[in-house]
Parts: C-alpha cells; structure tokens; sequence
C-alpha cells in the first residue's frame, strides 16, 4: 500500500470534527505559546499528523472500535434543525469521525458521553453549514463526490489494499462518501461564504517572536516564514469558519433528541 493513506484522513481531518472542538482549541490557542517543533509539523504536509498514522510498510495504524452502545438507530430522530430531521445514520457517521479525530490527534476518547456530546455538536454545525450552503446555491453533485472518491481510490495500488483502509478507520463505502460529501460541501462553503482575511507582517514577526521565546537556536525568519504563514492561515480558516457557525447557531430552532 502507498503512503498515501494521507488522503483518505487529510479529507477528513479539516473542519468536521474541529467544529466540535472549537470552542475549546480557541481557549487553549489564546493561553498557550506554540513551540517551534508544533509550527513546523503543523505547517508541512510531510510531517502532517496524517501521515504519522502510516508506518514504514505503508499500513495505516490506527483501528477504530465502534461498539454497539456507542450506535444510535439508523432512523431514530437525533436532532431537528429548523425543522429538517437529522438521523441516526448521520449520527454514527458523525461519531466514527469524531472518535478518530480524537484518537489520530492523541486525545482522550474513553470517554462517551464526551463523545456523544462533541458528535451531537459536530452534526449540529455540518447540517447549519449544508443547509445555508443550500441557500445559497452551494450543491455537491453525486459526481463531484464520485471523482473525490475515485482520486482516493487511485492512491491504493489495489482494490483489497483500499478497501483495508476503510475497515481500519471504520468506514463502509456509503459513509465515507457522506464524509466527503460534507468536506466538499464545507470547502465550498468556506471559499463562497466565510471571510477570512490575509496574514500580515505582523502577525508572522509576533508568532515568530513567540518562537524565539522557547528555543535559544530558532532558525532565521527567511527559513520558517512559509510555514508559519500557513499556520497562521489555518487558524484564520478555522476562526472565521466557527464564528459563521456561531452565527447560523444564534438564529436556528434547534431541538436535541438524543
């Protein structure tokens, strides 16, 4: 098998599971001074914590265990958001995701009724952002989802190999392409509708200036500046996407039934 099982997790590692974490990664962002080491393994895709899931055979290594009584029905009711009726089906997709965010990311998930409640809020802000997205003429055809699959599909030399992968994380075919539904629906989202504003100067000198604050041997800025733009990039994303998110949260009817 390729080391490319990157793909198959890079496509699900974006804003899915960091919605349900949001609030509380932002908290720990504005306490916490990031190292050196953090800026540049965050920041390349070589040294991605996607791929640090692969070992040196290319295997994937990690093995997500869904028990029964972590499983709602399929066609149980676990959320009505105005008035669209979120399923059971999306429920247990919602929760192998947030489980192996979690476990890839070396965090506690022990933890169910933590689990439960990160999933319930996960499913709450995708089927917000679909149904905006839905407003605005933003539409994932079953062929924007068919090529996306078909180009994971092509980074396993073969059909077993690939199929090995989904049983590891715990995916059928179907749900997996509801995954990727839902990643090409919130990159749609975030390209059409969330402003994200640029990275200045400043903010690269003052992370940078962070950076020399814990190592005495901090390469010069010329060295990391690339990576630590892309790194404040990405905060940028994920800030303004959950503050779209908080939005659509204060003006919703939501009613929880699970």
């Amino acid at each position: 098998m390729k080391k490319t099982l990157q793909l198959i997790l890079g496509l699900l590692l974006t804003t899915t599971v960091l919605i349900a974490c949001s609030d509380d990664a932002a908290d720990e962002s504005d306490q916490e001074e990031p190292t050196e080491e953090e800026s540049t393994e965050e920041s390349t895709g070589d040294e991605s914590g996607t791929e640090s899931e692969v070992d040196s055979e290319g295997q994937a290594g990690l093995d997500i265990d869904i028990s029964d009584d972590e499983k709602t029905a399929a066609d149980d009711v676990v959320l009505e958001i105005n008035g669209e009726e979120v399923l059971g089906e999306d429920y247990n997709t919602a929760y192998v995701d947030t489980k192996r965010y979690l476990l890839q990311n070396n965090q506690d998930a022990s933890d169910k009724d933590m689990l439960k409640q990160q999933t319930v809020q996960t499913l709450q802000s995708n089927t917000l952002v679909e149904q905006d997205a839905e407003s605005l003429g933003i539409e994932i055809t079953e062929v924007d989802i068919d090529e996306a699959l078909e180009q994971t599909k092509s980074q396993f030399e073969t059909d077993e190999e690939y199929q090995q992968a989904l049983n590891q994380l715990a995916y059928t075919e179907e749900s997996f392409k509801a995954s990727l539904k839902t990643q090409l629906t919130q990159q749609a989202y975030l390209d059409e509708a969330v402003e994200v504003g640029e990275v200045t100067d400043e903010e690269v000198e003052e992370y940078y200036g962070m950076l020399g604050e814990q190592s005495d041997d901090l390469p010069p800025l010329e060295e990391v500046e690339e990576q630590i733009v892309m790194q404040l990039e990405q905060s940028k994303v994920q800030q303004a996407f959950q503050e779209k998110v908080n939005a659509l949260t204060e003006e919703a009817d939501i009613k929880q039934n699970i």
